[in-house]
């Protein structure tokens, strides 16, 4: 038998391990396991037969290796238990190395460990009822027999355990190598790679990218990733301490709900964009999660920030830093001011700009006196002229104090 992705030992140990006494062997005369020894290729031509028949995942596999691989696993478990009966010096190391190999085979080939167990169970029901019958023909004693047949018990459970932890082992590896290739297949979606490389790393991850799809993104927490890893039908993965996930838009919306309902963590979500800007949409619902972060985007009850409805501000603050340049060139004036002035000056021409209203009715809505916002009024005046009044600049400059104020609060604060 060969194996593929899974090498398969050929090594010879040099230790000797008292497998003899491990195992609690009764004393048995060493002709009596001579005499066996020539019927144990039998027994595993019978094993073999049985667990090919019996056992479905094995019934119906193509792989020829497999029943090869079998024979040879019985063939050496069974030579290695006539020796250490016989009381020659043996070392089970190889032949639990090769259960181990044989483990990681049958994971690496698709079987589950209920037919590693079905297979297990028909090696020893065969094993003890040959070892008992000849042993008794041979003129065993009761108890040496019943002694053998613990014994041959404790070992064919350690050789379950060995195939076992190979196959425990090859699917943590192989989970291990299922992440790393995700985590790729989402670097290369938030790089905008090209289709075709999207979907041979997709293909590899056994993950289809549908073609729409939405973008969910929260704080990277061990209770989120886990929620959002839940579903086979997405693509989960952390950048720049975000979690993202990408989905059919359907189970974005879905997976955002859950995450947000279960941990308290707000979620920003994307709206449904075609496959080639996947990109695109996580961008977009990666800043809208840091503009709920800056206080611009105020979070519902339900904790799932819907972007589509925050474009415009999406827009405005794309680029952070270029968003602030342009504040401060459009408010320069206030920049000139103390931070405490700066806020109070800002803050009631946002709301003039906003409203139009008279002095008694802004004063009211900001808690001065009047003449306190006559005055204020008279100064932005001095400070901006002609530009209050200009339609075209007032917008800019609601736009600017909008962005600004909320940033000039967290300096001050």
């Amino acid at each position: 038998m060969t194996a593929s992705t899974t090498e398969r030992p050929n090594h010879r140990s040099k230790r000797r391990a008292p497998l003899r006494e491990s195992l609690s062997m009764p004393e048995i005369p060493v002709d009596v396991m001579a005499a066996y020894r020539p019927l144990a290729p039998a027994l595993t031509e019978r094993i073999v037969k049985r667990t090919m028949r019996e056992v479905a995942a094995f019934a119906q596999a193509d792989d020829p290796n497999i029943p090869l691989g079998i024979a040879e696993a019985i063939d050496q478990a069974v030579g290695l238990f006539i020796e250490a009966a016989a009381g020659a010096p043996t070392s089970p190391a190889d032949v639990y190395a090769f259960y181990r190999w044989l483990g990681r085979y049958q994971a690496q080939t698709g079987h589950n460990l209920d037919a590693m167990r079905a297979a297990h169970q028909i090696a020893t029901h065969e094993s003890w009822t040959d070892l008992r019958d000849a042993t008794h023909e041979m003129g065993q004693p009761d108890k040496v027999v019943a002694q053998l047949g613990d014994s041959l018990l404790a070992y064919q459970n350690i050789l379950f355990e060995q195939a076992v932890l190979g196959y425990m082992e090859y699917r943590r590896d192989a989970n291990r190598d299922l992440e790393k290739l995700r985590s790729r297949l989402l670097v290369a979606i938030i790089d905008g790679a090209p289709a075709a490389d999207i979907d041979a790393l997709a293909a590899r991850c056994s993950w289809t990218m549908p073609d729409e799809v939405a973008v969910a993104v929260t704080e990277a927490t061990d209770a989120a990733a886990d929620l959002m890893s839940a579903r086979p039908d997405t693509l989960v993965g952390v950048r720049d301490d975000c979690l993202i996930l990408v989905a059919a838009t359907e189970t974005t919306h879905a997976a955002a709900r859950v995450a947000a309902r279960s941990t308290r963590q707000t979620v920003a979500i994307s709206w449904g964009v075609k496959r080639v800007q996947a990109h695109d949409a996580i961008r977009w619902a990666t800043r809208g999660f840091e503009l709920v972060g800056e206080g611009l985007i105020e979070v519902p009850e339900h904790r799932v920030v819907d972007c589509e409805q925050h474009q415009t501000l999406l827009c405005l603050h794309a680029d952070p830093a270029l968003r602030q340049a342009s504040d401060d060139s459009v408010l320069a004036p206030l920049l000139a001011q103390t931070q405490k002035r700066r806020m109070a000056l800002a803050e009631t021409m946002l709301l003039w700009l906003q409203t139009h209203d008279s002095a008694p009715s802004l004063a009211a809505r900001l808690g001065v006196h009047d003449q306190t916002v006559r005055h204020r009024l008279r100064r932005l005046g001095d400070l901006f002229g002609a530009r209050l009044h200009d339609p075209s600049q007032t917008a800019i400059l609601l736009i600017a104090l909008e962005s600004s104020i909320l940033r000039w609060r967290r300096a001050s604060a």
